[in-house]
């Protein structure tokens, strides 16, 4: 529990589904909140992302939240899968008619006065060859086959039923983060000098384009949008890097959402290193959540030195006067401020996360001046440069995935931690919601129902936000009380009950955490 804390962000991805770092305080929160919404508090496993703090430690072991999880798997008792509750009825009614079948021999043996011993060896020997001792080999084989098959195609099979289980499957139940996207939050939309583009690409991999109104757009040629990138990646203390591992992967250091700026200015061919020598940063005022801004000073070749500022949108407009559009600079007038603001305000509605980037050109003189006043107001007197809305973002193949399943007449539904918003935006994205009206329902409102009335609500429903690792168990076992064969995919720490209670549990191999991979029957390679 926190006593203080100063400027403490927490990557909380493994426990909650969330894919940005929580914003931590001290402040003593009231009610019965859900884990993601406990900022006051702290959990172990958990990755400090920026800012110190210090807590007391109120729980440990069993009474953790990761304590609580390990718990909740041990108790869990794994469901038989369909083909070894097939095959043990299959066993029953073959031990019965085996004792039927010598039973009709002995009676038949009595009727026609065979001696009595052979009566008896007769419908042993019947009984004997009723059961079909060459049945778990043949199975065995068949399994195995299987598995070559699904190795093949990037699925490991940890245990030989599995195979069977997955084609049985008639619910998939899968969480977002990580599993249904990339969790690497990734710039989708620039807004800068009155022009909207849209940024392709997924993850860190520096490879996308960027479209304006669906047509091909050079960002290096427009003024406006290459200063929008070039503030969001000098105003920045992520880093992009290349490692090699088998194959040639995209990683970052430092918090996702930087990341995210440092990953669009790369698209554009923009390089960290090199600019960073060009402009060299000579100062900085670190972000805050009292000022919600990051500001860094850089002194460029010719010893001119610029302010750039990046923060919450509404706190940069507010510093700014001016605004740069098509390389001139003009008055920001109320009109301007408003369409910006709507702007803002769209973007968000689509659960985008947006930074606002602004920049002035400074005496040298004046640093120290500046960051004594580090609360900006009017007099400040920035040039607002843009808008950048980012998110984790569907991955690439899978609203033509949960199509297939609907073709199929598989139902998926969508269990994660993050925002509501969040959860409801991405379910539209990929298919699983039709249209905006239709409900995505909340931990805290699983919480309010006992097992009959969320049995009635899983009947229809297709998404679900805010929920923990208890309400995604329990989600799991209502739909199998419904009489439904449950796969459940993910790969936090937070899904791994849900994986053990599933008749088939598949986790993600390359940003699965350990205890999902152990916990589950199936694991992609690929993910």
């Amino acid at each position: 529990r926190l006593v203080e804390a100063y400027n403490l962000e927490i990557d909380e991805a493994m426990l909650t589904g969330e894919s940005v770092s929580v914003q931590k305080t001290a402040e003593t929160l009231q009610g019965d909140l859900v884990v993601a919404e406990r900022t006051n508090l702290v959990y172990g496993g958990t990755i400090i992302t920026r800012g110190r703090g210090r807590a007391i430690v109120y729980a440990t072991g069993l009474d953790t939240e990761m304590g609580q999880i390990a718990s909740l798997i041990q108790e869990t008792e794994k469901v038989d899968s369909p083909l070894t509750k097939q095959t043990a009825d299959l066993g029953k009614k073959l031990g019965f008619l085996a004792l039927g079948v010598a039973a009709a021999t002995v009676i038949i043996g009595l009727m026609v006065a065979v001696d009595l011993q052979e009566i008896f060896l007769f419908a042993l020997a019947s009984a004997v060859s009723s059961i079909p001792e060459g049945l778990p080999a043949v199975m065995s084989i068949t399994l195995a086959l299987g598995v070559n098959r699904m190795a093949k195609r990037n699925a490991i099979i940890r245990r030989l039923p599995a195979v069977d289980t997955l084609g049985a499957a008639s619910v998939i139940c899968s969480d977002k983060t990580g599993t249904l996207t990339t969790n690497q939050m990734t710039v989708q939309e620039i807004y800068a000098g009155k022009k909207t583009l849209t940024v392709t690409g997924q993850g860190y991999e520096p490879e996308g384009k960027f479209l304006n109104q669906n047509q091909d757009f050079d960002p290096c040629e427009d003024p406006d949008t290459r200063l929008a990138l070039k503030i969001g990646m000098l105003c920045n203390n992520a880093r992009l890097f290349q490692h090699k591992d088998g194959k040639e992967s995209w990683n970052i250091r430092g918090d996702p959402t930087e990341a995210a700026l440092v990953v669009a200015a790369a698209k554009a061919g923009f390089h960290k290193e090199t600019l960073e020598k060009e402009n060299h940063r000579i100062d900085e005022i670190p972000f805050s959540s009292k000022t919600k801004y990051m500001a860094t000073f850089h002194q460029n070749e010719d010893e001119s030195v610029w302010l750039y500022v990046k923060g919450a949108p509404e706190k940069i407009l507010e510093c700014s006067k001016f605004i740069q559009i098509d390389g001139e600079i003009q008055e920001l007038t109320d009109d301007l401020r408003k369409s910006i603001r709507a702007k803002n305000r769209d973007m968000a509605d689509r659960a985008l996360r947006v930074l606002g980037t602004a920049y002035k050109k400074i005496n040298k003189e004046n640093i120290e001046e500046i960051k004594e006043n580090c609360d900006y107001d009017r007099e400040v007197e920035l040039v607002f440069s843009g808008l950048a809305g980012m998110m984790d973002p569907p991955r690439p193949e899978v609203t033509e995935a949960v199509q297939r399943c609907k073709n199929a007449g598989i139902r998926v539904i969508m269990a994660t931690g993050d925002h509501y918003r969040t959860g409801k935006a991405i379910a539209l994205q990929i298919g699983l919601l039709e249209n905006e009206d239709e409900w995505v329902y909340t931990g805290t409102e699983v919480d309010r129902m006992d097992d009959d009335e969320l049995d009635e609500v899983m009947k229809n429903a297709s998404a679900f936000a805010r929920v923990s690792p208890e309400h995604k168990h329990r989600i799991v076992q209502s739909l199998q009380r419904l009489g439904h064969v449950v796969a459940m995919t993910g790969d936090g720490v937070n899904d791994a009950p849900a994986l053990r209670a599933a008749e088939i549990g598949v986790a993600m191999g390359i940003t699965g955490t350990d205890v999902t991979k152990e916990t589950a029957e199936m694991v992609l390679t690929d993910d």
